[in-house]
């Protein structure tokens, strides 16, 4: 017998299943050519009223990709979400809600979750179907470059198949879903995983028209003609480096509750700037760096939050100092964290030595992850220095290398927070005896690029969670994980995190979950250094801008704008 999800009860379900919580808030590779304007997509023929309202956004980074299978990033992420429509949404707390899907059943064994589209049209006025499910998750499988198709197997969403055909590159693989009829999506799992449903509010997992994907061919994604949107919004204009112009989509299904007719997104790098443009009325909404926040933090329209992004060093093992253990521990101890968040960044981030962040996951007994999980790299003050030291000390010797002055680059990314923080973490590298940091710079996409490559000895990177649950995190540590980028290897490592997906109970599963963290911070190929805190300023008049601590940074259907 078959367990019916309702429309009301599906998120609520996969809640419990997932047993995680969130703290969001609601405040007040491919890329685009120079410009593009949509037009080949034709006009749906629903009529909804017209608002005469726009929501003007400003952001400090473009979009990356408009494509789901290769988009890798925040900004991407929001603005595919904005346009396109999963299985899945999320509301304002976090909670997966029906999306296409207006239900789904799951069978006795949670192996198979059938799921059942309601009439909902491409903003060309073709219908979406269950095999725009099918033709995207298998184009997204099937395609090596697809950076998130690791999220199918069983470091995300366990479905059947997957893991031979991305890990094992099994081209004739076959994915464990099908079309049951144009309205009936059926997923078949390898194991059960408890935020599978969670996870289909994510980019990756949305749907494309396969008809429309081949008219396009390699113009697909790059322009807004390259693209149709079946969700509140359609990207209509966008200039590479400078804009992007959303308006309401017509034929979205749910049209009548999507309060604004459109929203214009400004490209601007310097917080300094968009700060000015928001006091002269230009724009809604920016987020503010660490130097602005004294500044406004008065106003009324100054609001801050807890992210669900973890700043973390990663280290190169294939450096000779860096593949030493307590070279490792020393970087990461003598990082006074607190003095980071309190006085540098002052934004509300704070001081994470681990690898799992706060407030996003909770367990089986209702309580955050963090709260049973040991705490990391906390020493502050002139302690961390000594403690960094002995291990500093300790590693050299082990290398042969004991007095020797050593030379180390940091690669960071010349945006807030990421420069501020890489500049305090180089003169608290440096207290190290004989221990010199060089700077690297490199806008984000070029960082990405070098981390890939390994082109680095430490580098300065985040992560923003894809669901609520500690692996999001712990999983990037995998052997063969592509987000390695240090080529981290410990089968003991990689055990703990198949003990726990193979877990009899949901608390012994958290149990392991945190001996892995555990191993994972002696082993110190990565150390957490803080959790980003969101300031922001945001028109009074403005509502319906939803935050979240994990997959979709910001979603925007239910933007409002009083007169």
């Amino acid at each position: 017998m078959k367990k019916l999800l309702s429309v009301l009860t599906a998120g609520t379900m996969a809640l419990s299943l997932a047993a995680c919580s969130n703290s969001s808030s609601t405040t007040g590779s491919s890329a685009a050519p120079e410009s593009s304007t949509g037009s080949s997509a034709a006009s749906a023929t629903a009529t909804t009223s017209s608002s005469g309202k726009r929501v003007t956004l400003a952001k400090e980074n473009d979009v990356i990709s408009m494509d789901t299978s290769y988009a890798t990033d925040g900004m991407s992420f929001e603005m595919i979400a904005a346009t396109v429509e999963g299985l899945e949404t999320m509301d304002k707390a976090g909670n997966p809600i029906p999306g296409i899907a207006e239900s789904y059943d799951i069978s006795d064994d949670e192996l198979t979750y059938t799921f059942h589209l309601r009439d909902a049209n491409w903003d060309n006025g073709t219908p979406v179907t269950a095999n725009d499910f099918v033709f995207a998750w298998e184009e997204t499988v099937h395609n090596p470059s697809a950076e998130y198709s690791y999220l199918y197997t069983q470091d995300g969403a366990c479905v059947q198949g997957a893991d031979e055909i991305v890990y094992d590159q099994k081209e004739d693989g076959k994915l464990g879903i099908q079309a049951v009829d144009d309205k009936t999506f059926e997923v078949k799992l390898s194991k059960k995983c408890p935020y599978f449903v969670s996870l289909m509010t994510f980019p990756v997992f949305y749907p494309i028209n396969e008809e429309f994907f081949k008219e396009q061919g390699d113009n697909y994604a790059l322009t807004a003609d390259g693209l149709l949107a079946n969700g509140p919004y359609k990207l209509t204009d966008w200039t590479k480096g400078s804009s992007l112009t959303l308006d309401k989509n017509a034929s979205y299904w749910d049209a009548d509750n999507v309060k604004v007719d459109g929203i214009d997104v400004k490209i601007v790098p310097e917080a300094s700037t968009s700060a000015l443009d928001f006091e002269s009325g230009n724009t809604d909404f920016t987020k503010l760096n660490s130097t602005l926040v004294d500044k406004y933090k008065d106003s009324e329209s100054y609001t801050s939050y807890l992210e669900g992004y973890l700043w973390y060093l990663q280290f190169n093992y294939a450096n000779e100092y860096l593949a030493n253990a307590n070279i490792r521990k020393a970087l990461g101890t003598v990082i006074d964290r607190v003095d980071l968040v309190d006085n540098v960044l002052k934004d509300g981030s704070i001081a994470i030595g681990g690898f799992v962040p706060q407030d996003f996951a909770a367990g089986p007994d209702g309580k955050d992850y963090s709260e049973g999980a040991e705490k990391f790299f906390t020493a502050v003050g002139q302690d961390a220095v000594d403690a960094a030291t002995k291990y500093w000390e300790d590693g050299l010797k082990e290398l042969g290398k004991e007095g020797e002055s050593v030379t180390l680059s940091l690669l960071y990314e010349p945006a807030d927070p990421s420069k501020p923080a890489a500049e305090f973490i180089q003169s608290q590298l440096q207290k190290l005896p004989g221990l010199t940091i060089e700077m690297v710079s490199q806008e984000k996409e070029n960082r990405i690029e070098k981390q890939k490559a390994r082109d680095f000895d430490i580098v300065l990177t985040r992560w923003g969670p894809d669901y609520a649950d500690p692996t999001t995190y712990l999983n990037l540590m995998l052997e063969g994980n592509s987000y390695n980028y240090g080529d981290y290897v410990n089968p003991a490592y990689d055990a703990l995190i198949t003990d726990a997906a193979n877990a009899a109970t949901p608390e012994e599963r958290w149990e392991k979950l945190h001996e892995a963290e555990k191993l994972l911070m002696e082993d110190a190929p990565v150390v957490g250094v803080f959790q980003v805190g969101g300031a922001s300023l945001v028109n009074p008049k403005v509502t319906g801008i939803e935050s979240h601590s994990f997959g979709v940074p910001y979603i925007y259907k239910n933007l409002e704008k009083a007169d």
